[in-house]
């Protein structure tokens, strides 16, 4: 549970992708797109499968996305969408 403080609560939340089982860890992240914590040192193609984690207090979840258009090197923000489920 996350700790109480004046005017709200913190939670202990930790973010990252693993794309052919290499991890980079997000700063931040939305519905569209990722911010990765540190510049990409590898070139992803278009269209490439990934998992986006995120564990809030030591609970995990998970799903699958796909970097709609890559990531090239040095690019920290990262356009993303959630695969058609069928």
């Amino acid at each position: 549970m996350g700790i109480h403080r004046e005017g709200g609560y913190s939670a202990n939340v930790e973010g990252y992708i693993v794309v052919d089982g290499f991890r980079m860890r997000l700063a931040k992240s939305n519905g569209t797109t990722l911010v990765l914590n540190q510049p990409c040192d590898v070139a992803i193609p278009p269209r490439t499968d990934a998992e986006l984690v995120i564990i809030v207090d030591g609970n995990k979840d998970s799903k699958r996305i796909v970097l709609t258009k890559g990531v090239n090197l040095g690019q920290r923000a990262v356009p993303y969408e959630e695969p058609v489920p069928f």
